[in-house]
């Protein structure tokens, strides 16, 4: 439901007197809280209302009141009837003096409420704009993996770690079949309880990261992955280990390259 939609069928009045299907005051009720606009003129409809209702409450009860007050001043001197004429059109004002107050009031708490609905959109906009930006990792496509039957002979890239200009392993994947598997060297090291892997190719992109590793009994620490995972490129595995106190230091880099020969 949108505002011109509101405005073209009168759905604030008859909404605040309650003529409204159950359905459609649904929609306008999702509609309103977005809306500054419906509000204020639904908080004034709301105010306008108890205005009257006032008005015609105190006008019954200076009614009733009259009547024994002119009694009353039919058996007195001209003196006491003009003072209290004074008073009558001084208590005959009060309502509007009144109705003025509550109507500021009203205006004032619609001029807040829409302030805080503005504040809560800005909030939400930045929100999508930060979602907007951010930029999704690079992860490489492939056919999901659905391993049914069991691995034979899983093809184990052992990957050591290169300082400088030094060859990367490859990684030939017309070696592999459903599955590869990369293994570094981590030895025994009693400063950390698990390691982090991370993944990146070429560029910086993060292609994989993965927390709470541990070696196996050889003391090497090996991830497999499915063998469409990895498109030809260079990557380079990160390997940090993790202490005790969650503080990491990098154990080695690993540079490699997939082919397809």
């Amino acid at each position: 439901m949108d505002h011109a939609e509101v405005e073209e069928k009168g759905l604030v009045e008859l909404y605040h007197r309650g003529l409204l299907p159950p359905e459609e005051e649904a929609r306008f009720e999702e509609h309103f809280v977005g809306c500054p606009e419906c509000a204020e003129q639904l908080e004034l409809a709301r105010g306008f209302q108890k205005g009257l209702r006032a008005m015609a409450a105190e006008d019954a009860a200076r009614a009733v009141a009259a009547a024994g007050l002119l009694a009353w001043l039919a058996r007195r001197g001209p003196a006491v009837r003009w003072g209290l004429g004074l008073a009558v059109l001084l208590l005959a004002a009060l309502p509007a003096l009144l109705l003025f107050s509550q109507g500021r009031r009203e205006r004032l708490a619609a001029a807040d409420w829409r302030a805080r609905a503005e504040a809560q959109r800005r909030t939400n906009a930045e929100l999508e704009r930060r979602l907007a930006e951010a930029k999704p990792r690079e992860t490489p496509r492939g056919p999901a993996n659905s391993l049914v039957n069991p691995l034979v002979n899983t093809p184990v890239f052992l990957l050591a770690a290169v300082r400088g200009e030094g060859k990367p392993a490859t990684v030939d994947l017309s070696r592999a079949g459903e599955a590869l598997a990369l293994a570094v060297d981590v030895g025994e090291d009693l400063r950390f309880e698990t390691y982090r892997a991370t993944i990146t190719r070429a560029g910086g992109a993060t292609v994989f990261e993965k927390s709470g590793l541990k070696p196996n009994a050889l003391e090497a620490l090996m991830i497999t992955f499915p063998s469409s995972f990895f498109p030809p490129g260079d990557y380079r595995l990160r390997v940090e280990g993790v202490g005790p106190d969650g503080g990491a230091a990098e154990v080695g880099g690993y540079p490699f390259r997939v082919v397809r020969r």
